[in-house]
C-alpha cells in the first residue's frame, strides 16, 4: 500500500475492523513475522503489513464456506474447472519445476507488472522450493500442472504466497478451484489440529481493482491487523 492509497481510502481505513492474528513456527515463520511487523519499504510511518491485509476466517466446514462465504461466481467456475476435468492434487514442487516454469511464463504481464525475473528461471525456482515439499496444484486431463499454490503455515494463519496459473487455462476457472481446494484442505486441517484459523491474500489498498473484485469474490476482506510473535516451548 503506498501513500496515495491510504490517502484515498481514509473513510475505509478508518473503519477496518481490528484483529490480533497469532504466528509461530519455523524460522522461515519467524522471518514472515519481521516481514509483517517491519516499516514499509518506501513510507516509514506504516508498517509493512498492518492495513488493508486481505484475510478470511476459516468456517468449521468446508461447505459453509462454498454456499455462505463464497459467491455464485465462485461456485460456477469451480463447478466449470471440475466438469472439464481440472483436478486437485498435493505435489512436491521440485518434481514440477519445468511445469511450474512454464505457468510462469505463460502471462508476461499480471496485475500490471511484469514478471519478477525470479520466477523465470529454473534454478531460482529450485533454490526457492528447497526444502518446500508440499505445494498444492491443479492438474488438466493430460496430467499436465496448471495452476499452483506456495502456502505457508504459521501459527493461526496460512498464507497464499505464491499463487499463479497457466494464461491458457485461467477461463476455464483452475485458480477457484485451486483456491478453493486450498482452503477444504486448511479447513481439514483445522478441524483436526485447531490451526490455521486465518487465510490471508496479500493486501487490499495496494491490489489492483481486478485483484481486489477477485479477492472480495473469494470471501477475503481487509483488516487492520495486529501481528503477536508467540513463543513455543
Amino acid at each position: 500500500m503506498n501513500l496515495v492509497t491510504l490517502l484515498r481510502f481514509p473513510r475505509e481505513i478508518v473503519s477496518l475492523p481490528e484483529v490480533t492474528v497469532r504466528l509461530y513456527g519455523d524460522d522461515n515463520c519467524r522471518k514472515i513475522f519481521d516481514n509483517f511487523i517491519k516499516p514499509h519499504p518506501r513510507y516509514k510511518f506504516i508498517q509493512n503489513k498492518r492495513w488493508g491485509v486481505g484475510l478470511l476466517l476459516l468456517p468449521d466446514v468446508f461447505e459453509h464456506y462454498l454456499k455462505e462465504i463464497g459467491t455464485e461466481l465462485i461456485r460456477r467456475k469451480r463447478k466449470r474447472s471440475l466438469s472439464l476435468g481440472y483436478h486437485f492434487e498435493t505435489i512436491n514442487p521440485l518434481n514440477y519445476l519445468v511445469e511450474i516454469l512454464s505457468i510462469n511464463e505463460s502471462v508476461k504481464v499480471r496485475q500490471g507488472r511484469r514478471m519478477d525475473p525470479e520466477y523465470l528461471n529454473i534454478e531460482s525456482l529450485r533454490a526457492f522450493f528447497e526444502g518446500k515439499p508440499v505445494v498444492y496444484g491443479v492438474f488438466d486431463t493430460t496430467g499436465v500442472l496448471k495452476a499452483y499454490a506456495h502456502t505457508p503455515i504459521c501459527g493461526d494463519l496460512f498464507i497464499f504466497s505464491r499463487l499463479l496459473g497457466h494464461g491458457n487455462d485461467l477461463d476455464n476457472g483452475v485458480m477457484y478451484l485451486l483456491i478453493t481446494e486450498v482452503i477444504r484442505e486448511m479447513i481439514e486441517r483445522k478441524r483436526r489440529q485447531g490451526s490455521p484459523v486465518w487465510a490471508m491474500y496479500d493486501t487490499f489498498f495496494g491490489a489492483s481493482k481486478g485483484l481486489r473484485y477477485f479477492k472480495e469474490r473469494l470471501g477475503f476482506k481487509p483488516y487492520k491487523v495486529r501481528w503477536l510473535w508467540e513463543r513455543q516451548y
